[in-house]
């Protein structure tokens, strides 16, 4: 039997990774907020120099998550192949993901150091890659047809 994949088991194992990824970042939150709450001798920090950096580091993240990620699509446009598109798609959206991932991480340590509530993080979709992988209409439901072959 023929292992075909499909842009829905694409799309399904982006979510997966995607809710991977969160569900790393929030078991690291739920740790860091029982040990803080739990401490008896925890006073919230309020220094505004952590503060501007965590929010600084969300802010750069973000921004340069999504040029890297529109970048890194924007070769789909020329590739013909729905095979090569999703590909395409998938390597941005794992160094978008990762770029994200690595921010909440850094927020979550400035809140466990400063007792202050700092993350964030963002979920793929599929309306993101139709429109940076395909430039027609049509072209663009492929991305919603799940039995489609890859």
């Amino acid at each position: 039997m023929e292992n075909q994949q499909t842009v829905g088991t694409q799309f399904r194992i982006l979510s997966i990774l995607h809710a991977a990824l969160c569900g790393g970042v929030i078991i690291v939150l739920f740790l860091f907020r029982y040990l803080v709450k739990h401490d008896a001798n925890a006073q919230p920090d309020n220094n505004p120099l952590m503060e501007i950096i965590g929010i600084a580091v969300g802010f750069i993240s973000v921004l340069l998550s999504r040029f890297l990620f529109f970048m890194r699509t924007r070769q789909a446009m020329t590739t013909l192949s729905l095979s090569g598109k999703i590909g395409i798609f998938r390597s941005a959206f794992i160094v978008q993901m990762a770029l994200l991932e690595g921010a909440a991480l850094i927020s979550a340590v400035f809140y466990y150091v400063t007792k202050n509530d700092l993350h964030f993080f963002i979920g793929p979709s599929r309306t993101i890659a139709a429109m940076v992988l395909f430039n027609d209409m049509e072209d663009k439901q492929q991305i919603y047809d799940n039995s489609l072959p890859v």
